[in-house]
């Protein structure tokens, strides 16, 4: 409607006027260069108008002679940027794919078309890192920590650079580098509390802690077991037995399924004589996670007891998650202690249903010796640990090395928080 109302206007004005010319008849006279010309007036403006609309369309033809080159120049510029952003993603998605060979190759291209190292320098530094030349990657990466819009990008990737080589102390200068930036933090406050537990600065951690709950970089579960971890050693390591009474029942609260952090606690509140509160923060851990360690701490609360007391402080705890079995093993062997043949022997075969082991072969035939003097029963659950599973150990998910205790770091490959019950 708009345009045939525009067209309505128009062609009404045109006609107006050119009644208007009609209507008044009279003749334009030019006199040049000795030249006389007589014409009527509407000619004559119908000549202006014709000389004007040529000269405007031989404007434009010139404009668009001179501007020729400049269109081919823009339109080569466009195709050569079109061709760089497909090399790079195609080069992206070669990294994807382990193609070490296609990515460089994807990545040089990418160069040379886009000409600009700050678009290219991610994928020329993971092409150089699947073809082995750190070097390449490292001054790629170097590049884009110059640029603020690449400089996050830039850390994370010079931080795997130095992971890769195992040299953590610089892997941790550049997460906190990265970490500083505040910028998205995916998978980021993991890794920097690693190399901070790695290096043993928890004050630092914790404080890495404190930020990842602000900016939501962290699970809900992933970070109570980080503060656990992080009180728990700070517990360790302070003098002030009040403090670290209260560091480590903080630990034990941030993660109530922490073995050592609950043995942690359960000791120094033994100290300060809360026996009760000590073996009520143990039955706690003891109904998540039952391990051997909590049945220790659990009988170093009463050291001075009677081997009659042990068994019946023992079968509280056995009560109290009656599915574990060293809670079974443990009061088991309190009652061999005091000939309570019986009790010895139905919670020997309740853990034996459980779990058996090696260790548990060896009480069964303890217990056929002690009560009824069978050589033969005893030696004949004593060759059935040669094909027993082994006791359980703490082994590295990392390195699948064991240890004896459980550490914060694996004594043999460093790793934090890698010890497995198993």
């Amino acid at each position: 409607m708009r345009r045939l109302s525009l067209f309505v206007v128009v062609t009404a004005l045109l006609v107006a006027g050119a009644v208007w010319l009609a209507e008044r008849p009279g003749q334009a006279v030019i006199h040049w260069l000795g030249w006389k010309i007589t014409a009527p007036v509407p000619l004559v403006l119908g000549g202006l108008l014709a000389l004007l609309l040529l000269g405007t369309l031989a404007l434009r033809v010139f404009r668009a002679v001179l501007a020729t080159p400049g269109r081919w120049l823009a339109a080569r510029r466009a195709r050569r940027t079109r061709d760089g952003y497909r090399a790079l993603s195609d080069g992206l998605a070669a990294v994807a794919a382990g193609d070490g060979r296609g990515a460089r190759r994807l990545a040089r291209r990418a160069d040379k078309l886009l000409a600009d190292s700050s678009l290219t320098g991610l994928l020329t530094a993971q092409a150089a890192t699947l073809s082995g030349d750190a070097a390449e990657a490292e001054n790629r990466l170097s590049a884009m920590v110059e640029r603020p819009e690449t400089a996050l990008l830039g850390l994370k990737g010079l931080m795997d650079q130095a992971l890769l080589r195992h040299d953590h102390a610089a892997a941790l200068d550049y997460a906190r580098r990265a970490w500083a930036l505040g910028g998205p933090a995916v998978g980021l406050a993991a890794t920097l509390f690693d190399l901070q537990a790695r290096a043993g600065h928890w004050a630092e951690a914790a404080a890495t802690l404190d930020e990842a709950k602000k900016r939501d970089a962290l699970s809900g579960g992933t970070l109570a077991r980080f503060r656990a971890l992080t009180l728990l050693e700070r517990s360790r390591g302070e003098r002030d037995p009040v403090l670290a009474r209260d560091l480590a029942i903080a630990a034990h609260r941030a993660d109530p399924g922490f073995v050592a952090a609950a043995a942690q606690a359960a000791l120094a509140l033994h100290r300060a004589d809360k026996p009760r509160k000590a073996a009520s923060l143990l039955l706690t851990t003891w109904r998540i996670a039952p391990h051997p360690d909590l049945v220790e701490a659990w009988l170093a609360l009463a050291p001075a007891e009677t081997p009659l007391q042990r068994v019946k402080r023992l079968d509280k705890l056995v009560k109290a998650n009656p599915d574990a079995a060293d809670g079974h093993v443990a009061l088991a062997e309190a009652a061999l202690a005091v000939k309570l043949w019986g009790l010895a022997r139905s919670h020997l075969e309740r853990a034996l249903e459980q779990r058996p082991t090696t260790g548990l072969y060896v009480l069964l035939a303890r217990l056929e010796r002690e009560e009824r003097g069978d050589e033969h029963a005893a030696t004949a659950w004593m060759a059935k640990t040669a094909a027993a599973p082994v006791e359980p150990a703490w082994i590295c998910a990392t390195c699948a090395k064991p240890t004896d205790r459980w550490q914060v770091t694996c004594p043999h490959c460093g790793a934090v928080d890698s010890l497995e019950w198993k």
